[in-house]
C-alpha cells in the first residue's frame, strides 16, 4: 500500500510540475520547433530526392510503378502505402514524373517522422523543463532525421519513411498512455489512439508486430489488470481491426483485372492470405545467397556511421540512464522496441537488413536526447527536483550546461566523429536516361523485349508513366535457360525479338545488331543493319575487321549530354579474338576529360562469332565529360584484345 502511495504521489508531483513548469515561450518555441524541424526536414529531403527511377532490382522501381497506377505490390502488399502514395502522386501533386512524386511522398512521411520524434523526446525528457530539454529534444532529432540510412530511405519511393513515421507515432502515443491519470481503472484512458495507429501501421509493414513486446511490458506495468476482460476491450479490437480491412483492397483490385508485376498473386483465398503473410518470405530467416555476412565488427561499423562514435556512445549511454531514471516504464518500452528490431536484424538474412534497424537507430537517438539533458542537468546542478522550489543554478552553471548540449547538438549535425556521408540523389539521372533510352528503340509492331526482371520494370515503367516504347511487349526471365527459351520461341513464331543483355550459347544460333541500349535478334545471316550515314573503310586487326561507317548524335539526357554512337563493322574473314572497345573523349590539347572500356553489342554477339563479310552495327551511349557544341573535342576509339588487352587499331574523330 505505501508504494502504492508514493507511485500515485510521484505520477501527481509530475503531472503538477508540467503544468506548473512549462513556461508560455517554451510552449511556443516548442510549437515553433516542431514546425521548423518538420519543414526543414521536407525540404532537405525533397532537395535530395532521386529526381526519378534511380535502382533496376531494388523494391523502389516497383513502386515508382504500382504506387501511381494504384497497383498490387509484391507481399504483403502494403494497402496504405499504397493509397496514400498514389493519392498524393496522382492528386495532390500532379506535377513532375511519377517516379519523383512518389520519391517525395517519402520526404512526406520522412518529415512527419521527424516532427513525431521531437514531440516524443520532449514528452520523455519532461516538457516542463525548458530550455534544456528543447535543446536535448533537438539534438535527438538532428541526429537521426541526419542519420544515412533514414536520409536514404526519404529520398525514393519505399516504404521504410512511413513506417518509421508510424513508429514514432506508436511510441508517442504509448509513452502518452503511461503518462495519463487513471480515472477509472477498468477503462484505462488514451490507449484506442495507440490501438489505431497499430491497426493502421499493420496495414503498411508487418514489423510493427516487433512493437508490441515493448508496448506488452510496458502498459502491464503501468496497468497491471489490462490483461483482464473488460468492455473496452471492443473498443481496442475495433480500433486495431478495422484499418486491417484495407488489405480488401487487394482482391478488389484483382478483381477490376489488375495484376502484380510478377504475376504471382491468386486471388483466391489462399492466394490472399499467401500475399498478405508474405509466406514465400520466411526463407530469408535461413541461408540466402543474396545476404551480406556481417560480423560483429560491421555490425558495429554499421550503427556508428548512423551516428558517429561519440554520438553512439552517448546514445547507449542515454538508454541505461533512461531505465535507471523514474521514467523507468516509458524507457522499457523504447528500450524493447529498440532490442526487438535489432535481434530481428541479427535474424533476417536479406542484403538491405539496415533499414529494418530504423526504429533501433530511432531508440539510440531518444538515447542521445536523454544523456544530453541529464549531462546538462548534472553541470548546471540540478538533478530531477530535488533542488529547493525557487533556487535556481549559477549562471556560470548555466552557461557550462548549454555549452554542452550545444556541442552535442553540432556533433548531431556535423556527424563528427564518423558518421557515414551525407545523402543526395538529386542528380541520380543513370538508371533514367537507360530507361528512357530503351523505350526510344524504334520497335516494330509486335515486338518482344527479354531481359531480367529490373529492367523490364523500367521498360514498363517508361511506357505507362510516359508513353513510350508501347510497341513492345516487355517478358520477364531472370533466369538465363528460360531466356534463351523464349528467344527461341518467339523468333520462331516471327516476332521482333530484343535482349538487354549477354545470353550464354545464344552467340553463333542468331545474328545480332545495335539498338541504342539493346540488342536485337536476327536469322542467322540475315541481319538488317541499314545504312551508315557516315561511311568510311577502316582496316582494323592487321584487315581482318573493317569499319565501314558510323552514326553519331549528341543526346540532351536528364543527366548530360551523351554521344549516341553506332560503328559498323565488317569482318573479312573469321576472328578468333573477342575483341573490346576503348572510347575516350580529349580536348583541343589532346588531354584524356574520360574514358569508358566495353563490349561491342553487350557482349551479347562476341567479336568471334561474327560471320564474315557480314555487317554488324555496334551502339553505344558515352556519356560527354563537356558539351561538343559549346567546346571542341575528339573521339578516339581504341579495339584491343580483351585477352591481353594489345591494341589492333584506333580511330579518331571531332565532335560535333
Amino acid at each position: 500500500m505505501q508504494q502504492i502511495v508514493s507511485q500515485r504521489k510521484e505520477r501527481t508531483n509530475e503531472r503538477q510540475g508540467a503544468r506548473a513548469g512549462t513556461p508560455a515561450w517554451g510552449k511556443a518555441l516548442s510549437r515553433w520547433l516542431v514546425g521548423l524541424l518538420g519543414g526543414g526536414a521536407f525540404l532537405l529531403y525533397a532537395l535530395t530526392a532521386a529526381p526519378s527511377i534511380v535502382a533496376l532490382y531494388d523494391d523502389s522501381l516497383e513502386f515508382q510503378l504500382v504506387v501511381p497506377t494504384f497497383g498490387i505490390p509484391h507481399p504483403t502488399g502494403y494497402p496504405l502505402y499504397v493509397l496514400l502514395g498514389g493519392l498524393w502522386s496522382r492528386l495532390l501533386l500532379p506535377v513532375g514524373n511519377w517516379a519523383w512524386r512518389v520519391n517525395l511522398f517519402s520526404g512526406l512521411a520522412g518529415a512527419g517522422a521527424v516532427m513525431l520524434l521531437f514531440l516524443l523526446a520532449r514528452r520523455l525528457l519532461g516538457p516542463a523543463l525548458g530550455l534544456r530539454s528543447l535543446l536535448a529534444g533537438l539534438a535527438a532529432t538532428l541526429a537521426f532525421a541526419l542519420s544515412p540510412v533514414w536520409w536514404s530511405q526519404t529520398t525514393l519511393a519505399e516504404v521504410y519513411a512511413l513506417h518509421g513515421l508510424f513508429v514514432a507515432a506508436i511510441l508517442l502515443a504509448g509513452v502518452t498512455a503511461l503518462d495519463a491519470p487513471i480515472a477509472d481503472r477498468t477503462d484505462p484512458p488514451r490507449l484506442t489512439p495507440l490501438f489505431l495507429l497499430l491497426g493502421l501501421s499493420l496495414a503498411h509493414h508487418r514489423t510493427t508486430l516487433l512493437l508490441l513486446p515493448g508496448l506488452a511490458v510496458a502498459l502491464l506495468w503501468r496497468f497491471p489488470g489490462l490483461w483482464r476482460p473488460r468492455r473496452a476491450w471492443l473498443r481496442w479490437l475495433l480500433a486495431l481491426t478495422l484499418p486491417l480491412l484495407l488489405y480488401a483492397y487487394i482482391p478488389i483490385r484483382a478483381a477490376m483485372g489488375i495484376r502484380d508485376l510478377r504475376g504471382d498473386y491468386v486471388n483466391s483465398w489462399s492466394g490472399f492470405w499467401n500475399h498478405v503473410l508474405a509466406r514465400g518470405y520466411t526463407g530469408f530467416f535461413q541461408d540466402n545467397p543474396l545476404a551480406v555476412e556481417r560480423s560483429p565488427g560491421d555490425w558495429l561499423a554499421l550503427f556508428q556511421a548512423q551516428f558517429g562514435w561519440p554520438l553512439l556512445l552517448l546514445g547507449l549511454l542515454g538508454l541505461a540512464l533512461g531505465l535507471a531514471g523514474h521514467r523507468r516504464r516509458a524507457w522499457t518500452l523504447v528500450a524493447l522496441v529498440g532490442l526487438t528490431h535489432l535481434l530481428f536484424g541479427l535474424a533476417y538474412r536479406v542484403p538491405d537488413v539496415e533499414v529494418f534497424l530504423i526504429p533501433a537507430f530511432l531508440v539510440l537517438a531518444l538515447g542521445l536526447g536523454q544523456t544530453t539533458f541529464v549531462l546538462a542537468d548534472v553541470l548546471a546542478k540540478r538533478v530531477g527536483s530535488t533542488l529547493p522550489r525557487g533556487s535556481q543554478p549559477t549562471l556560470g552553471a548555466r552557461r557550462l550546461a548549454w555549452g554542452i548540449q550545444v556541442a552535442i547538438l553540432l556533433g548531431a549535425l556535423t556527424g563528427w566523429g564518423g558518421r557515414g556521408p551525407a545523402v543526395d540523389r538529386s542528380q541520380d539521372w543513370a538508371v533514367h536516361d537507360y530507361a528512357v533510352a530503351m523505350a526510344k528503340v524504334d520497335f516494330p509492331p509486335g515486338s518482344r523485349v527479354v531481359g531480367l526482371e529490373g529492367q523490364m520494370t523500367a521498360l514498363k515503367y517508361m511506357q505507362a508513366a510516359e508513353g513510350l516504347g508501347r510497341n513492345a511487349t516487355p517478358v520477364v526471365a531472370d533466369d538465363p535457360e528460360r531466356r534463351r527459351q523464349l528467344v527461341d520461341e518467339f523468333m520462331a513464331a516471327g516476332w521482333p525479338v530484343y535482349l538487354t543483355q549477354e545470353l550464354a550459347g545464344i552467340e553463333t544460333a542468331y545474328s545480332f545488331s545495335g539498338e541504342k541500349v539493346l540488342v536485337r535478334v536476327w536469322p542467322r545471316g540475315e541481319a538488317q543493319p541499314g545504312t551508315p550515314a557516315h561511311p568510311l573503310e577502316r582496316a582494323f586487326a592487321q584487315g581482318a575487321l573493317l569499319l565501314t561507317g558510323y552514326d553519331q548524335t549528341v543526346l540532351e539526357q536528364a543527366g548530360g549530354p551523351a554521344l549516341e554512337l553506332a560503328l559498323y563493322w565488317r569482318p573479312a574473314q573469321s576472328l578468333d579474338r573477342t575483341f573490346k572497345l576503348s572510347f575516350r573523349f580529349l580536348d583541343a590539347e589532346g588531354r584524356l576529360l574520360s574514358q569508358e572500356d566495353r563490349f561491342p553489342l553487350r557482349q551479347v554477339y562476341p567479336s568471334w562469332a561474327w560471320l564474315p563479310g557480314e555487317t554488324v552495327r555496334d551502339v553505344h551511349i558515352l556519356s560527354l565529360p563537356v558539351d561538343p557544341r559549346q567546346q571542341p573535342l575528339t573521339l578516339r576509339v581504341i579495339l584491343y584484345d580483351a585477352a591481353d588487352g594489345q591494341e589492333v587499331g584506333r580511330w579518331e574523330q571531332p565532335l560535333p
